[in-house]
């Protein structure tokens, strides 16, 4: 019995520390609007932020990288894909948008970077680890908590209110949103998978998270890190 109870003990303590996902991603295999996942974190405010995910999809219609809402703003933080072959790439803070001209994404795993220093208003995007032409809004603003962090669906309210059509099908993982902006090169590390370099609101590496609907957990496939670039969630992958 006393081993039992330090067995649940050890496991309810890594789920409150959040679980390392390496090498897993969140596959979501239908769109639906009941599918999505909630990451969960503890931000009260934010005067900058970098935000990393990778993703892998077919998908070239609209849809959301990551969508964080407050209860009084809608998209204080959205990285989302628009359906444009121009212009696919959007950052939202505070409910405004910048949007950046950029190659869509083929079929292959990609990373993408928003960043955005309140200082400065200076936004900008990366798309494995190379940097699109910085813009800027919302100068002196400061994003307000608590925040809801979904990924899979945006959200047009307060964790939900969700279109269908704006819906993600595909994979997403290496998910990491840092409360600063990361130096070019250290957003290259990210890129890389250096596995050292983990954010400090959302880290994919002691992540804390709800699935909700149809997602499932499956491993990453793996490729020839030549061709990947390195930048699979692969030991033999890694930058050391």
């Amino acid at each position: 019995m006393k081993v039992y109870f330090l067995l649940l003990a050890s496991i309810l303590g890594a789920v409150a520390q959040g679980i390392n996902m390496e090498g897993k991603v969140f596959l979501f295999a239908n769109r639906s609007v009941a599918n999505y996942v909630t990451l969960n974190q503890d931000v009260t405010s934010l005067m900058g932020f970098t935000v990393c995910v990778r993703a892998f999809t077919e998908q070239t219609t609209a849809f959301s990288y990551l969508s964080c809402n407050s209860p009084s703003q809608d998209n204080n933080l959205l990285l989302f894909h628009r359906d444009s072959k121009e212009n696919p790439y959007e950052l939202y803070v505070g409910g405004q948008k910048t949007v950046f001209r950029g190659t869509s994404h083929s079929l292959d795993r990609y990373h993408i970077c928003g960043t955005w220093d309140s200082f400065t208003g200076v936004v900008q995007l990366f798309l494995n680890g190379k940097p699109l032409v910085r813009k800027a809004i919302r100068k002196g603003y400061s994003i307000q908590g608590p925040l809801k962090c979904i990924l899979g669906q945006e959200q047009d309210s307060f964790g939900g209110k969700f279109d269908i059509n704006q819906s993600f099908v595909g994979e997403i993982d290496n998910v990491h949103v840092w409360s600063y902006v990361l130096s070019p090169a250290d957003i290259h590390q990210a890129f890389m998978n250096n596995k050292h370099l983990n954010g400090n609101v959302i880290s994919w590496r002691s992540l804390r998270y709800d699935i909700t609907g149809d997602v499932l957990m499956e491993p990453v496939q793996q490729s020839n890190c030549d061709n990947q670039a390195r930048y699979e969630s692969s030991p033999r992958c890694e930058a050391n």
